[in-house]
């Protein structure tokens, strides 16, 4: 195993107490009960090309195996929202829609968090459901924080380089804080 996968397997695995007490953004009985929140997959290096590089295909490949047989089946699937300057968000989750018969809802661009929340706690569909969201690494604190994760339990900055950090985040029952584990 390389020493990038054992990391990304470490910081996955290892989780975090809250520093800092929140709010669920779900009121009781409506909502995901469980969200894992990840960043894109790797890029090719090209600012012009929008695709995942070799590195990010096989780490989508991997993800699409190693979400369902560690953490359990994904009901629903998100992306941020295509554009001609970046796919990454929605080619990253491609091979486990695939592998799982899902589709990808990307409906929201990046700086539509508020948008996405509402729809996460207003649609039945995501209610009491666990989802896998792939994002954009520059406003995934953002969306973190509008999910209702406490300060401290995800970076403020999301480091450019960091491909394998994933942020699982449960929401109790009640509108109470949620815990993060990354």
């Amino acid at each position: 195993m390389s020493n990038g996968l054992v990391d990304w397997l470490w910081r996955l695995l290892s989780p975090r107490r809250p520093t800092a007490s929140q709010t669920s953004p779900f009121p009781e009985g409506r909502g995901p009960v469980r969200l894992m929140i990840l960043r894109h997959a790797e890029k090719t290096g090209q600012k012009s090309d929008p695709h995942l590089s070799a590195a990010g295909q096989d780490r989508a490949e991997r993800l699409a195996d190693y979400i369902p047989q560690t953490f359990g089946t994904p009901d629903f699937l998100i992306a941020a929202a295509s554009s001609k300057r970046s796919l990454r968000p929605y080619e990253t989750l491609q091979p486990m829609a695939e592998k799982l018969g899902l589709e990808i809802m990307e409906d929201f661009d990046d700086e539509e968090i508020a948008a996405l929340v509402e729809r996460l706690r207003d649609f039945p569909a995501y209610s009491q459901r666990f989802g896998i969201i792939s994002w954009r690494h520059s406003d995934i604190p953002a969306l973190a924080a509008a999910l209702g994760a406490p300060d401290g339990t995800y970076p403020a900055e999301w480091d450019s380089a960091d491909f394998s950090l994933i942020l699982d985040m449960t929401f109790p029952p009640a509108a109470a804080a949620g815990s993060v584990a990354r």
